[in-house]
């Protein structure tokens, strides 16, 4: 089953879905930088992040969208 996210995800939504999935902030500036062991997943500090830019980084940091979904 092909799972979606919805458009634009509030940031301090995604933040929170970040942090239940075991990553945790490591720095904050233009982007808040998450880090789970060798894993670096930056998010923008906008108030929304876009679908496609979330969906690309949870692929590179080998994080499957239904997890995420799960946490969120």
């Amino acid at each position: 089953m092909h799972v979606r996210l919805p458009s634009d995800l509030p940031t301090d939504r995604v933040h929170a879905a970040l942090r239940r999935l075991g990553f945790a902030i490591a720095r904050e500036g233009k982007h808040t930088i998450f880090r789970r062991g060798e894993a670096i997943l930056p998010i923008p500090r906008h108030p929304k992040v876009s679908r496609a830019l979330l969906v690309r980084e949870l692929k590179r940091v080998g994080v499957p969208v239904e997890d995420f979904l799960a946490s969120y």
